[in-house]
């Protein structure tokens, strides 16, 4: 029974665990910076620094970045996201699922993001 036992948690742990979010994790730093020293950085509406910043995201979270200092012109970009090939790797143990929902199966790219202000006219 005990063997049983382990062997159970074993293979639920397999299950649970995706290939990409042990591989490559369900966070990933990414880098803002610009022409400009000190601009703000917001990452969907919230303050996370200036430039140059860097900072950790869950991967299925962060969509926009925006730049603002007074003075110049707010610059808006999308952070984009890609497919992180470990995730083919899981098809075998959950078909993905555990990835897709962790995120773990996306990566930003690029993930550093540099941007020229426009000064204000």
């Amino acid at each position: 029974m005990k063997k049983l036992l382990i062997a159970l948690v074993a293979f639920t742990t397999l299950i649970l665990s995706g290939c990409a979010t042990v591989m490559s994790g369900t966070n990933q730093t990414l880098t803002f910076n610009s022409d400009v020293e000190g601009v703000n950085v917001y990452v969907d509406g919230a303050l996370i620094g200036q430039t140059p910043v860097s900072a950790s995201f869950k991967k299925n979270k962060a969509q926009t970045v925006m730049f603002t200092k007074e003075g110049y012109l707010t610059v808006t970009r999308e952070i984009t996201k890609s497919f992180d090939p470990v995730g083919v790797l899981n098809i075998f143990w959950d078909l993905s699922t555990t990835d897709f929902i962790t995120g773990a199966v996306y990566e930003y790219a690029p993930n550093a993001i540099y941007v020229e202000m426009p000064p204000k006219q």
